[in-house]
């Protein structure tokens, strides 16, 4: 007689099914709330920090210095906060005038788990606007900014540029300096107090092409630099509000601030220089201290500027190398033994 009961090892199989399916809805239903708790949490985490720039552009507009966006928009969700600003505008108000910054567009990206570290890129052309500056302009192929803060002050900053360029207006003419790649790293010394309030900047300079440089020099191919060096008090230097007294550079020099020159190399064709010591600001605001200077492969320069054969002949003994610290004291500036210059006050 026939029976409609399914065999024992078929009702196994459709339990078995059923528990892989209800298992996959619970965790289908489970990534959706995670995602939704995710998406909630990105959105509350947007809205401050939005409310956050906001009330950090309101305070620099108070103090002078108005950044606006054609447009702006904050997109992202959920793992990620980004803000595009469209054509964004610096206006920074000056007793001399206003300073006008305008570019094409900057975006900042900041991890929805990491909102500590902030990139930025920047499309250009920048363009300069101030009391006796025409046309000038910057632009380059790409230029990204890293932002790092540790308790909510910025710890260290890292930009790279690809290309960049620079035209200024000359009478009828628009001299135009462009580089391969430039590099600039910023972060507290760690190889000075916490009382010094000290940045270590390097920066690297690569390919440099400029006709004014090369007229001066008299050596058109490109040039290549690098800078190590450290700034003490550099709170001194931070922007204040119009209102407040003092130009940035006299805070710094009354604070005791000082800049350290670690190390600065020139490369230009058969041209090596390089330079280290110390430099400040003394009560008159000219620069003081010493650096310790060498010149390499400088015959072709001394010769073009015209000086006595015995200069050239004490440089062929010296086998095309000199080493030399220039001081500057006192509202002077001496090679050696010899002033050469008078130094006039920076401000």
């Amino acid at each position: 007689m026939p029976t409609s009961i399914p065999p024992v090892s078929a009702r196994r199989d459709r339990k078995k099914l059923d528990r892989a399916r209800r298992t996959a809805f619970a965790a289908l239903a489970l990534l959706l709330l995670v995602c939704g708790a995710g998406a909630g949490f990105s959105y509350v985490v947007a809205g401050r920090v939005e409310a956050g720039i906001d009330a950090g552009l309101a305070r620099e507009a108070q103090n002078g210095r108005k950044l606006s966006c054609a447009t702006r928009e904050f997109y992202g969700f959920p793992f990620r906060i980004a803000m595009r600003c469209d054509a964004p505008r610096l206006e920074i108000e000056r007793p001399s005038g206003k300073v006008v910054l305008s570019a094409a567009r900057l975006t900042g990206v900041a991890q929805i788990y990491d909102l500590n570290h902030v990139i930025i890129e920047a499309q250009g052309p920048l363009s300069l606007e101030a009391p006796g500056i025409s046309d000038t302009e910057a632009d380059w192929h790409s230029l990204l900014m890293s932002l790092v803060a540790q308790g909510g002050v910025l710890d260290h900053a890292d930009m790279s540029v690809e290309g960049p360029s620079l035209r200024v207006r000359d009478g009828q003419t628009m001299l135009t300096t462009k580089a391969e790649r430039f590099e600039l790293h910023a972060r507290r010394d760690p190889g000075r107090s916490p009382e010094d309030g000290a940045v270590e900047l390097s920066s690297k300079l690569v390919h440099l092409a400029a006709p004014v440089l090369d007229g001066i020099l008299g050596e058109p191919t490109p040039a290549d630099a690098d800078i190590d060096v450290s700034i003490s008090k550099v709170a001194a230097l931070q922007p204040q509000a119009p209102s407040a007294s003092g130009f940035p550079l006299e805070r710094w020099r009354v604070a005791g601030g000082a800049l350290r020159v670690a190390g600065a190399s020139f490369t230009k064709g058969t041209l090596k220089g390089g330079a280290s010591g110390e430099l400040q600001l003394d009560e008159l605001h000219r620069v003081v201290g010493r650096l310790d200077t060498s010149l390499e492969g400088a015959e072709p320069l001394l010769s073009r500027l015209n000086l006595p054969p015995a200069a050239l002949a004490f440089l062929k003994l010296s086998g095309g190398k000199l080493r030399l610290p220039v001081t500057m004291t006192n509202g002077r500036m001496a090679i050696g033994p010899v002033a050469v210059a008078r130094m006039i006050p920076l401000y």
